[in-house]
């Protein structure tokens, strides 16, 4: 006959989730708010000293927080007459759209002989002006003694 079973005090479920408990931050303190602050990309700060490190989303926090922490006039945030927009509007301004050719899409218009002129005109402009960009954007290959091809000893 076996002997008697001690029952176990706590499962396993319970101890993971007590050692998850003591060692997954949960987001509080300076480090949560580094994490959170990454994960929405909020990058911009209130420029007014004083609010150093407040971060705003959009040009709309950024009007409501004013008029509620910075306004002289005590308007409501569509009439407000001391918001500097020439300051705060530059921070959120939309980024322009990059022009972006497809590798190939040269040689496929090229060989597009059924095209009309405008529509060939077109495109040339639109290559010219990627050509433009990936310009600035490329730099000079260097290449390594391994990838250099053959020797010539």
């Amino acid at each position: 006959m076996g002997g008697k079973a001690k029952p176990k005090k706590h499962t396993a479920a319970e101890l993971a989730a007590k050692a998850k408990a003591a060692t997954e931050s949960v987001g509080g303190g300076k480090a949560g708010i580094a994490e959170r602050d990454k994960n929405a990309k909020l990058t911009t700060e209130c420029l007014e000293p004083g609010c150093a490190g407040t971060k705003l989303a959009s040009l709309t926090v950024c009007k409501t927080h004013w008029s509620n922490k910075h306004c002289t006039c005590r308007m409501t945030m569509e009439l407000c007459t001391c918001f500097p927009a020439e300051k705060y509007e530059p921070l959120f301004q939309a980024p322009k759209e990059k022009v972006a050719t497809h590798h190939n899409q040269a040689a496929t218009i090229a060989n597009n002989k059924n095209m009309s002129k405008a529509q060939r005109d077109k495109i040339k402009a639109q290559q010219a002006a990627a050509a433009i960009v990936d310009a600035a954007r490329q730099s000079a290959k260097q290449f390594t003694a391994k990838a250099a091809g053959p020797t010539t000893l």
